[in-house]
């Protein structure tokens, strides 16, 4: 698992995107204090990486039909290799899509798509520094140049009307690729809980903790509540852990929304929105009742 990050745009930013509803593609800041980057929707997996050539044999062949990669390939990541990039949270597959909606008129959406027949969704790999060559080991933290198969564009960054997009172009962009996690540690630790998990908290069994449905962006009277019945399956229930130290994820899976303390009365809880997080510095531990 991967996340591709870089700083053309003049700050730090991951490729990221939801596949629910919106399938294009967008740049996550991770490099703003007050509001932690959401690094559930920029973990991309490594489905295959094969040679160019191996890759035409696949796209002919009558296996391709089935839309999904067989996990073959090679076990080590090279420069010029073709590979296959799976949205961890979607389960579909980074694509150059045939549609345009930036102003550069020659350059293609970036976006996901179900199924990876064809080439749309095939990425070749190329060394962004002259200190690495085609056939090399892409190591962690290279800069590498990421190369649509199909229309031959790069993937690229950059700020339309002060808004940063992304999309496949004939502009080059330098890509920085980083580990997120290997699934080793939730192995080895069954039975705890990590940073990025989705939570609900029952209270009595059969209550949970919840925003109301009446939330607004007003404030003021966002209190959290203990609720029942159909709030059990629904998503404004569901909480984000985020690790406080090193700043995973939202608090929030489904609004963007924190939980923390009033600060007139701290007996009280509140939802506080994701865009006033500078204002708050609570903290919360998670303990077991033995």
């Amino acid at each position: 698992m991967v996340c591709l990050s870089c700083t053309a745009t003049g700050e730090r930013v991951c490729l990221a995107a939801e596949g629910f509803g919106n399938r294009h593609c967008f740049l996550e800041n991770i490099a703003d204090k007050n509001i932690p980057p959401d690094l559930s929707q920029c973990v991309f997996v490594i489905e295959q990486a094969l040679s160019v050539r191996a890759l035409q044999e696949l796209v002919t062949a009558a296996g391709s039909e089935t839309g999904k990669g067989t996990g073959s390939g090679h076990r080590t990541l090279l420069y010029g290799n073709a590979i296959l990039l799976r949205h961890l949270n979607s389960d579909m597959y980074l694509a150059c899509l045939s549609t345009s909606s930036s102003q550069d008129k020659l350059a293609f959406d970036v976006g996901l798509q179900e199924h990876s027949q064809g080439e749309a969704c095939w990425w070749t790999l190329h060394p962004a520094s002259k200190q690495r060559s085609e056939g090399e080991k892409v190591r962690v933290g290279d800069d590498l140049i990421l190369v649509s198969v199909a229309t031959e564009r790069y993937l690229h960054t950059t700020k339309e009307n002060e808004v940063s997009i992304v999309n496949a172009s004939f502009h080059v962009t330098h890509w920085s690729v980083q580990p997120y996690g290997t699934g080793i540690s939730r192995m080895k630790y069954v039975g705890y809980v990590f940073g990025g998990d989705v939570l609900r908290f029952f209270h009595g069994g059969d209550e949970c903790l919840t925003i109301p449905s009446t939330w607004s962006k007003e404030g003021g009277q966002n209190i959290v509540v203990y609720e029942g019945g159909s709030v059990m399956s629904q998503a404004r229930s569901l909480w984000r852990l985020e690790l406080a130290r090193t700043k995973w994820g939202q608090a929030v899976s489904s609004t963007g929304i924190t939980l923390c303390s009033a600060e007139t009365r701290p007996q009280q809880l509140r939802a506080l929105s994701v865009y006033d997080k500078k204002k708050t510095t609570k903290k919360w531990f998670l303990r077991t009742k033995t």
